[in-house]
């Protein structure tokens, strides 16, 4: 475990376990969930990196420069593959101050046929925490990617969630995307959505400008979600009977690579050999 210490802000990470962040408090209030003692699920921590790509891939499976692709599904009894790699491998220390941290992975070809190195920078400011997740090519062949960062929020009764975006994916029972709709199809971000209030999501909003601000006045918080200009996605996971919610900053929507015919719409991106691709995520925290 790395902890950080700066001004009013702690961070904990766990390198081993997904490269995720474990605790990210301001005077021992929670910014991100609380994550239960001792646990090694990532799927408990406050945010983990999603790297090569973002959310699902359909089935494992995608065409990309005249070739299908197979990959593992590896997400217990899902039909689909999804987060890439980052979350479910153990993250090198590169370099570590009292308030900065980078990590790094390597990733060797296998049913992911590119070669690659993925890091991520943690930094303490002085009014939150600035994270870039960057992905280089170590390939000699161009390589299909997308990019993110996943993190959990305390879900209070009064917590709300403000976005500024234009559309939405619905999904279907897989949560693969279907038809795309109206922004305030399911809740409205727009204006404000109290989380408790609104019903199942897990969706990808389209056209998002930074920041969303998420208000939590039990914990006398609020917290601006910045990302960088090419997250233009907000996948939003509201699951029912939980104490958390997500706002999750993307640079593609679920199954880009599925959807090479409109780039411009899927996000879909690709890396040129020796090429680097990177997202920045912040989170600027005030009291109420």
């Amino acid at each position: 475990m790395i902890t950080l210490g700066r001004n009013k802000f702690e961070l904990d990470i766990s390198p081993d376990v997904g490269g995720a962040i474990t605790r990210f408090d301001y005077e021992d209030r929670p910014v991100l969930r609380p994550v239960p003692p001792g646990t090694t699920d990532v799927l408990e921590m406050c945010s983990f990196p999603l790297v090569p790509y973002a959310n699902r891939i359909a089935g494992g499976t995608f065409s990309f420069a005249g070739k299908e692709y197979h990959l593992p599904l590896n997400f217990g009894a899902h039909p689909h593959s999804l987060h890439g790699h980052g979350w479910q491998a153990p993250w090198r220390v590169e370099a570590l101050s009292r308030d900065r941290v980078s990590l790094a992975f390597d990733h060797a070809p296998d049913a992911w046929a590119w070669a690659y190195s993925a890091e991520q920078v943690f930094t303490l400011t002085e009014d939150g925490l600035m994270l870039t997740l960057s992905l280089k090519s170590r390939d000699d062949k161009p390589m299909p990617y997308s990019l993110g960062v996943h993190p959990y929020f305390p879900r209070r009764p009064g917590s709300k969630l403000k976005a500024a975006v234009k559309g939405m994916w619905l999904a279907d029972d897989t949560m693969m995307p279907t038809d795309y709709v109206a922004a305030t199809k399911l809740i409205d971000l727009g204006n404000g959505q109290i989380v408790g209030a609104a019903p199942f999501v897990d969706n990808t909003f389209t056209g998002w400008q930074s920041p969303a601000v998420i208000t939590q006045p039990e914990l006398n918080l609020e917290i601006a979600l910045q990302a960088s200009a090419n997250s233009g996605f907000l996948h939003v996971f509201i699951p029912e009977g939980t104490d958390f919610f997500c706002a999750e900053p993307t640079t593609a929507m679920p199954d880009a690579f599925n959807r090479p015919e409109s780039p411009d719409v899927s996000g879909a991106g690709v890396l040129a050999p020796g090429a680097t691709a990177s997202i920045d995520v912040r989170l600027v925290v005030r009291a109420l």
